[in-house]
């Protein structure tokens, strides 16, 4: 049985045999007169498929469908949601929404993805030698562009909380718990989830030596400097606990929500570079959630991820060293976002984060808990978004390209995001407290 999770991975070592298995796919589930597939295999697309189709009559449209192992959620791409609070969503011509097989079809977008701009902005900073990760892009770098970016980044951020603060409301932990958003989290989570999937029984394979996941899961963590009392164990049944839908209630019965994109990382944003307009893309998580678990991919992945996107790339951008004793694993690294990326963070985190906070408390929904709930969320990214224990395979899936450094350098990410105590400081968590101060 062809499932699009296999389809999925192999379009990144075999697209030609990917393409003739979701073109079969297509036929049997959704229309026999599909002639022809291509796909668009991207760095971003760590959890789906995207591409075009060609019909017999000629017509021709962009697909995306997103995939998850053990997938739990029935109903994905509630756009016309997001439309309706005000959200400027690119809205799609056909959708099929079975377990398994979620197919959206769009006419064609000729916009590029904010996730491609930015990237190549960095590039070329990185390329004149204006720029490190530790850098600023600047030199020749088109100011211009980098504006635009910004600029329309501020608006859109602007935009999410003024939906936000319209439409907040409660609902039950019942209507909560069925949010399609929690795929990306407490569904992770769980045993017959990512987790399980991902670590249980697995080896980390660092070249020079091996470590179980079981022996891995139990360490102390000390990371450029900084001291983290939790493992990797504490920290997932921690996440448990707190992202549980029915445990992100304020009070018993009731939980603050809003309607939002639940998945809005630069890769689902398409800019108008002309008209200086952003517009969101592939919905696949958009309900009525937490706004601070909506706030949580975007924070991290726009700013943090270029590791898990450009594994190759950015191993020769950063350096990274580790030693293991006892039950404690020591790793200095220094990797860190562009300035870049800062400046996008920043802007999400004035006119979203900081905002919604206070919303929140003025009308009587912050749990005190609140910054070990986003801190929790925040740990799933890295963790739970890829493999970090995949076995390294050149041409490989995205996973299976990332070596020890890489892998090392994500499970330390997780850890700084997740941890709630820590002794000392380093730049990652620096930016965490502030943004969470």
């Amino acid at each position: 049985m062809l499932l699009l999770t296999d389809i999925q991975k192999k379009q990144f070592s075999d697209k030609t045999g990917a393409e003739s298995d979701l073109l079969r796919f297509l036929k049997e589930h959704e229309d026999q007169s599909i002639l022809k597939v291509e796909l668009q295999p991207k760095p971003e697309s760590l959890n789906s498929l995207n591409g075009f189709v060609t019909y017999a009559s000629g017509e021709r449209y962009f697909f995306k469908t997103h995939t998850e192992e053990n997938e739990k959620v029935s109903e994905y791409y509630n756009a016309e949601e997001l439309a309706k609070a005000g959200y400027p969503v690119i809205t799609s011509k056909q959708i099929t929404q079975k377990v398994g097989k979620q197919i959206v079809l769009y006419q064609i977008i000729t916009y590029p993805t904010l996730f491609d701009l930015l990237k190549i902005e960095e590039d070329k900073g990185f390329a004149e030698g204006s720029a490190s990760t530790s850098g600023s892009v600047e030199g020749s770098t088109s100011r211009a562009t980098k504006d635009v970016l910004l600029g329309g980044q501020i608006a859109l951020d602007k935009l999410v909380y003024e939906i936000y603060s319209k439409n907040l409301s409660t609902a039950t932990a019942e209507e909560h718990a069925k949010a399609p958003i929690h795929q990306l989290f407490s569904h992770r989570l769980a045993e017959d989830g990512r987790v399980g999937l991902f670590y249980r029984n697995k080896i980390l394979n660092l070249e020079s030596t091996s470590i179980p996941f079981e022996e891995l899961s139990k360490m102390r963590w000390t990371i450029n400097g900084a001291e983290y009392s939790q493992s990797l164990n504490d920290l997932i049944a921690h996440s448990r606990d707190i992202l549980s839908p029915t445990k992100t209630s304020i009070i018993p019965t009731k939980t603050p929500v809003v309607p939002g994109h639940g998945d809005a990382h630069n890769g689902n944003i398409f800019v108008d570079l002309e008209n200086s307009k952003f517009y969101m893309f592939d919905p696949a998580f958009a309900g009525k959630h937490h706004p601070l678990l909506d706030l949580t991919k975007p924070l991290f992945h726009n700013v943090f991820a270029r590791w898990m996107y450009y594994p190759d790339q950015v191993l020769q951008e950063f350096n990274l060293e580790f030693n293991i004793r006892d039950n404690s694993i020591n790793i200095e690294h220094d990797f860190k976002p562009s300035q870049l990326r800062l400046a996008h963070l920043k802007t999400r985190v004035e006119n979203v984060l900081r905002p919604t906070v206070a919303l929140l408390k003025n009308d009587g929904g912050l749990d005190d808990s609140w910054r070990s709930f986003v801190r929790s969320a925040l740990f799933c990214c890295p963790f739970l978004t890829v493999n970090l224990l995949s076995d390294y395979v050149a041409n490989g899936t995205l996973s299976e390209r990332y070596k020890p450094a890489v892998k090392l350098l994500g499970l330390a990410m997780a850890v700084e995001l997740g941890a709630t105590a820590h002794k000392g400081s380093n730049f990652l968590t620096d930016i965490i407290d502030e943004a969470l101060a």
